[in-house]
């Protein structure tokens, strides 16, 4: 919604309400539901897993065709473009809760959002959805960039020797494939974020505390 007009592609609700009317449905059951269970690793572990299944269909099936099959050449060819479109549309909407405090208990209020504060950078949501559709492209060669660049890592990798028995050029993985490694990925980043949140990790930091020694006569 928010890259659309950028790209000059129709936002999804203008053009269909299964959107619309998808969130609607959550939102009522949502709202229906008798209680909701107070977040805890039983019930955020799981999640994690399947939000990284969903933010690897975000990253991997709707945002690179909306640029790669883009109407303008340079759009659609330029990887720089890729990589902010997948930023935005998968941070934003996080970035406006933040900013206008929306899930606060009090009045709307404008605030400093947590990817702005200090170290911000290094939330997990944050930069692991450019991360990850470059992986994607990389694997699927969804622009010639991506190609390139993949051809240069392999010959870099298997060296000369590789290039003088006339090996093939790195063929491009089948995308089902590329998007399956991206899940895997994202869940484990997910799996560990939850884990770090809800001290399951251990602390290496962490010093342990001095035991006092009782003085004897």
């Amino acid at each position: 919604m928010y890259t659309a007009p950028m790209l000059g592609i129709p936002p999804s609700f203008m053009v269909s309400g299964i959107v619309p009317a998808l969130y609607a449905a959550v939102q009522a059951i949502v709202d229906n539901l008798p209680s909701v269970p107070a977040p805890s690793a039983e019930t955020e572990l799981p999640l994690s897993i399947l939000d990284g299944i969903t933010r690897a269909y975000l990253l991997c099936n709707l945002i690179p065709p909306a640029v790669t099959t883009n109407t303008s050449s340079l759009i659609a060819s330029s990887p720089w473009t890729l990589l902010l479109t997948s930023l935005i549309t998968a941070n934003a909407g996080f970035f406006f809760v933040n900013l206008f405090s929306f899930l606060n208990p009090t009045s709307l209020s404008v605030q400093t959002p947590a990817e702005l504060q200090p170290y911000g950078w290094t939330a997990t949501d944050l930069w692991c959805a450019p991360a990850v559709t470059a992986i994607y492209a990389l694997l699927t060669h969804a622009q010639p960039f991506w190609a390139e660049l993949h051809t240069v890592i392999y010959e870099s990798i298997s060296g000369s020797q590789a290039q003088a028995q006339g090996k093939p050029a790195v063929e491009p993985l089948d995308p089902e494939l590329a998007r399956a490694i991206c899940a895997v990925l994202l869940s484990g980043l997910f799996l560990g974020k939850t884990a770090k949140n809800f001290g399951l990790l251990p602390n290496p930091t962490a010093k342990a505390p001095k035991i006092a020694k009782k003085k004897t006569q």
